[in-house]
């Protein structure tokens, strides 16, 4: 028969399970494409009509002037592309001496006499909407809408081969993309003389190493945040008590902490209190905890390392101590 401390030498065995939810969903880049073609065959999203290939009047695409059919600005290849001037995430890309039969300015003109505009807009409020004017081409942006007689007013309009002075846009997606290297790890057997560490092998370490890492990446406008929730290490109603401020556990103590090391290019930072040399862990499974964030999208990764401590006193009941940690992204766009 095992006396009580090799009862509780070999039976204190924890595995921790991990998750990760993004509260937003994730996207990915997807370029937009324009070319002048008939009304009849747009199958995406009419910016702009013309009454003619070259040397051409301009209408507005809520118009539906019969010899404006043919050569229709038509543009696919992202979600949530719109047209609507009234929409909250829009760029005026030209302004319109009328609501047809119309001369074209830039959008950085101010013609009290060109007051209709003609935009290019997204229902989703983080896509990043950019036009611009070029000669030549379009190179940096995704796509040409269509080229101009003149500039900077006054113009005619043509598609995009007429005119030497390209009208040019590119809309940025705004994503993020994270990735999580394992969905367990574990401390092996605890005990009340040392601290024990995780390892996603499950055997656990002596000396300090990472459990597991949380790599973000997102272009964003402003960063995310990232969240945990979830129990400390539970056998049924018993315990291991958490550390709510960061501190490095005492051996023969119950105690259970982590604690993140950022790495990588991106910006990310973590936050107290799990930003400290020590460790820390004040989420419950109904209460999330602040872990990190990034105040900006720099589109570079920054990777996490998760580090996890546990240790016991003498007297803690034997058995096996558990927990599901989940990890929640927010993306702020």
């Amino acid at each position: 028969m095992l006396n009580l401390p090799n009862k509780k030498k070999y039976k204190f065995f924890f595995i921790i399970i991990f998750s990760i939810a993004i509260l937003l969903p994730a996207s990915i880049y997807a370029a937009i494409s324009c070319s002048v073609t008939t009304s009849a065959l747009c199958s995406g999203t009419v910016l702009l009509r013309m009454s003619g290939s070259t040397n051409a009047h301009a209408e507005l695409p809520t118009q539906s002037t019969t010899n404006y059919d043919s050569n229709v600005v038509c543009c696919t290849g992202v979600t949530g592309l719109s047209n609507s001037c009234a929409s909250s995430n829009k760029v005026i890309f030209a302004r319109l001496s009328g609501v047809t039969n119309a001369h074209v300015e830039k959008n950085t003109e101010s013609n009290p006499n060109y007051t209709q505009n003609a935009c290019l807009a997204s229902t989703y409020a983080g896509d990043i909407i950019t036009v611009g004017y070029q000669t030549t081409n379009c190179t940096g942006y995704d796509t040409t809408l269509f080229s101009m007689e003149k500039t900077p007013t006054n113009s005619m309009v043509g598609n995009t081969s007429a005119y030497t002075n390209k009208v040019c846009a590119k809309i940025v997606t705004q994503s993020i993309s994270v990735n999580l290297s394992s969905n367990s790890a574990g401390f092996g057997y605890l005990s009340s003389t040392g601290p024990r560490y995780a390892t996603s092998s499950g055997t656990g370490s002596n000396t300090e190493t990472e459990a597991f890492n949380v790599s973000v990446t997102t272009n964003a406008s402003n960063g995310y945040t990232m969240y945990i929730t979830g129990d400390t290490l539970k056998n049924g109603i018993v315990e291991i008590t958490p550390l709510l401020t960061n501190t490095t556990p005492t051996p023969g103590t119950n105690a259970f902490g982590l604690r993140a090391v950022p790495t990588g290019a991106g910006n990310g930072t973590v936050l107290s209190p799990y930003a400290g040399s020590g460790f820390a862990f004040d989420a419950t499974s109904t209460t999330p905890s602040y872990i990190a964030e990034s105040t900006s999208g720099d589109g570079l990764e920054t990777i996490y390392s998760m580090r996890t401590v546990a240790t016991i006193d003498s007297v803690l009941d034997y058995g096996n101590y558990s927990t599901n940690l989940t990890y929640i992204i927010v993306p702020n766009y």
